[in-house]
């Protein structure tokens, strides 16, 4: 089975990084749904939130003035900011 390599940074350094099956990439236009076990491509999209699917389970995070692209299995945000939500908060959108 394939993973996805994500890496989540801000200017200050890495927030995030690591393997997941599965994401979710919430842009001002809709979402995306990206799995491991398609080889895909996207440049330069516009995200607000990605839901990242891990060994570990699902990590919500919001997205400041971010730009994502995806080449091949490798997943990378690059953003102003990046916060975890974590579950249960008001902020969670996670289900």
């Amino acid at each position: 089975m394939h993973h996805l390599s994500v890496n989540l940074s801000t200017a200050t350094g890495c927030v995030f990084s690591g393997s997941a099956a599965s994401l979710d990439v919430r842009t001002d236009d809709g979402s995306i749904h990206v799995n491991a076990n398609e080889e895909s491509f996207l440049n330069m999209l516009h995200a607000t939130e990605i839901s990242v699917q891990t060994p570990e389970g699902l990590r919500v995070f919001k997205l400041d003035n971010a730009v994502a692209g995806l080449k091949g299995h490798c997943f990378t945000v690059l953003a102003e900011n990046i916060r975890l939500i974590e579950p249960g908060t008001d902020e969670s959108t996670a289900s």
